[in-house]
């Protein structure tokens, strides 16, 4: 149990870190960057996967279809957010983008798992939902005023479409964990939890990535921006893809281990313990990059609402 803690709070500061390698691009276009870090993030999933459980396509056969294409359509509605979420990092940093995503992909992601458990059929589940779901708009409502104050202060307009863009990658990106529960099928036949985690992430990711380097090769093609790969300094945006590739896919490798070693609920407290580390992380580095620069009040509030949003998975821990 102390040693699924432990990679546990590894997973968070990984999930708290990686959007940083999201707040410059050039001088690749958006679409050529983040198509070729969806790529990289694909090849080491699949590296992973295949390293870690050698025997992963005989476990995918084994397991049905079913098995597998539920968790690939529920990464491929994950993968689309991703966009979203990466617009709303460059639009209102790290901070505001985590606090609002992971408020809202917090109650999606651990709700629908902890449902098809069959946890949630007491009136009091019920009550406590209830609470959770409003402390969580209260902590975004708060958010989003912080996000509005360093608008005034800093002299930009970027907070409501980057909070509407969280939003929506937040709903999806509970998503994701809903298709990692569903892959336990898959995970129940692996020889160990790391195996199991690999194996269980690799669906969900696949379909994830094949989505979002779709789209991305799509915009490539209309706003005619493949040539950007020939400009100078491609090669270090290039590398500096990669290392935020192996952090991310880090920070779900070692969540994934972490909620099988901490047992039936693990898909479900293990995810709100997730978020609420991540978020402390990704307000540090927000601070840390100069996102409240001037804006101490602000950022003051902002804090405030990442407390709620910890009160409100309290709740949902209750459920």
């Amino acid at each position: 149990m102390l040693m699924g803690i432990f990679i546990l709070v590894l997973s968070g500061i990984c999930q708290g870190s990686f959007g940083l390698g999201y707040k410059k691009y050039s001088p690749l276009s958006w679409e050529a960057f983040w198509g070729v870090y969806s790529l990289f993030c694909l090849i080491v999933a699949a590296a992973w996967t295949f390293i870690i459980c050698p025997n992963a396509c005989s476990i995918i056969s084994e397991s049905g279809a079913y098995a597998f294409v539920i968790p690939f359509i529920c990464g491929m509605v994950w993968g689309v957010s991703t966009i979203a979420f990466s617009k709303s990092v460059l639009m209102i940093g790290m901070s505001l983008c985590f606090g609002v995503n992971m408020g809202i992909s917090s109650v999606v992601g651990t709700v629908i798992p902890f449902i098809s458990a069959g946890g949630a059929a007491g009136i009091s589940s019920v009550v406590y939902l209830a609470v959770s779901i409003i402390i969580t708009l209260i902590g975004i409502t708060v958010i989003t005023r912080a996000g509005l104050m360093k608008d005034k202060i800093q002299k930009t307009k970027s907070t409501i479409p980057g909070i509407l863009l969280a939003i929506i990658s937040g709903l999806c990106s509970g998503i994701m964990n809903v298709g990692f529960d569903k892959a336990s099928v898959m995970g129940n036949l692996a020889e160990n939890d790391t195996a199991a985690s690999a194996i269980q992430w690799f669906p969900v990711l696949t379909g994830g990535m094949a989505a979002s380097i779709i789209c991305c090769v799509v915009l490539m093609i209309k706003n005619k921006t493949i040539n950007t790969f020939a400009k100078e300094g491609v090669g270090i945006r290039l590398s500096k893809l990669f290392a935020t590739s192996i952090v991310w896919f880090a920070a779900l490798a070692l969540y994934g281990i972490a909620s099988k070693m901490l047992g039936d609920y693990g898909s479900s407290i293990g995810w709100l313990v997730f978020n609420a580390i991540a978020l402390i992380v990704s307000s540090f580095w927000g601070l840390i990059t100069g996102e409240w620069k001037n804006a101490e009040g602000a950022r003051k509030l902002l804090y405030v609402g990442d407390i709620i949003l910890i009160v409100s998975w309290i709740f949902l821990i209750k459920v």
